[in-house]
């Protein structure tokens, strides 16, 4: 069941890319349960396994683990039987993978989660990545613009059952004109207005994501890479605040 009753630090999601075991405690101090919600990505889980989330979880945190899944459609079947042990609230995978595999990703962790009696991760699809944009796309042999392959993949990763939708923030207001509100938008390439955009193209304000029509906001290192964590989460939230 969805849920948009959410006050703004419900939605921020802090992005926790470190590669050792004491940086992710250090980041999980500082963020001192200001919000709810952590996002676990490649870099950590390749550099200490998957024995961080305890780690993490030992500090009240939920987890959306990033595992950006995409093989064919057993093999993830089989990788979403593990996940859902593992009890992340959400995790993600390439919507490139197709229906069949989306179809059998959800099918299968709702009926491991329902076996352990708990509520399944939610099932969120990564369109196309934030670092690209139309020129990395021809050059990639994808004829199609940004725009244009989001919303086809979107429609076709909804039509699979899939929960809600990983893309930039400059998709979202389109997304949801297009396929309306039965689904949640997860938006990382959350930019203030004074910090670098970094290797994201197609960035937002937090205030303007969520007025687009934006569930969840991922933010990475414009938290983790500040000298007070404290205040950089504050001034986010407060960025939503405006807005909501």
């Amino acid at each position: 069941m969805m849920n948009r009753k959410l006050e703004p630090y419900e939605r921020l999601i802090v992005s926790i890319d470190v590669p050792t075991r004491q940086q992710v405690i250090e980041i999980c101090q500082k963020i001192d349960n200001k919000i709810k919600k952590v996002k676990i990505g490649l870099e950590l889980i390749y550099s200490q396994g998957l024995d961080i989330l305890d780690t993490v979880r030992s500090f009240g945190y939920d987890i959306m683990l990033d595992a950006k899944l995409m093989d064919i459609p057993n093999t993830v079947s089989g990788a979403c039987r593990a996940i859902a042990g593992l009890a992340p609230f959400a995790v993600t995978a390439h919507t490139l993978g197709g229906p069949k595999m989306i179809a059998e990703a959800k099918s299968t962790l709702a009926d491991s989660a329902a076996r352990a009696f708990q509520m399944p991760p939610l099932l969120l699809g990564v369109t196309i990545l934030t670092s690209l944009d139309d020129d990395d796309l021809l050059n990639m042999g994808i004829k199609r613009s940004y725009m244009d392959m989001v919303e086809h993949l979107v429609k076709m990763s909804l039509a699979s059952g899939i929960d809600g939708i990983v893309c930039s923030p400059r998709e979202v207001a389109n997304l949801r004109k297009k396929f309306g509100q039965d689904f949640y938008i997860v938006t990382p390439g959350i930019r203030l207005d004074r910090d670098e955009k970094g290797d994201q193209k197609r960035v937002s304000t937090p205030g303007q994501a969520i007025l687009d029509g934006a569930d969840f906001l991922v933010v990475g290192r414009s938290i983790t890479a500040k000298d007070d964590v404290s205040s950089a989460i504050n001034d986010i939230i407060e960025d939503m605040e405006r807005v909501l």
